[in-house]
């Protein structure tokens, strides 16, 4: 049989796990993470679509960045444009690995696209 304090101590101990799991349980949900990419084009100027949902999202050289919805990697399909040439689909995997965009932001992805000049 435990004494009077056995118990307290025991109560203790079961509150405190309790309490960490909770807060362990809450840093686990952060917002999805993201990821970030700096886009060139030879040459520059060219304005980028993204094909997923038909936005234009800038013009080269550019950065964007990606929150992706479930924390894994996104195949992303962008168009490139530009007057007299021809337009130019590139694809790349964004990693999100980061848990702001502003850290993704200082180490995007570099993904370089030559345009071909239009016959």
């Amino acid at each position: 049989m435990m004494s009077r304090n056995g118990i307290g101590i025991y109560w203790l101990v079961v509150a405190l796990l309790g309490a960490g799991m909770a807060l362990t349980g809450c840093a686990a949900t952060t917002a999805p993470p993201y990821g970030s990419a700096s886009i060139v084009s030879e040459p520059a100027g060219a304005k980028v679509l993204n094909l997923k949902d038909g936005t234009a999202i800038g013009t080269t050289p550019m950065q964007h960045t990606w929150q992706t919805e479930d924390g894994k990697a996104e195949y992303i399909l962008l168009l490139l444009t530009a007057p007299g040439y021809a337009d130019q689909v590139t694809s790349f995997w964004i990693n999100p690995r980061y848990g702001s965009a502003g850290d993704a932001e200082k180490n995007p992805q570099a993904i370089k696209v030559n345009l071909k000049q239009a016959r």
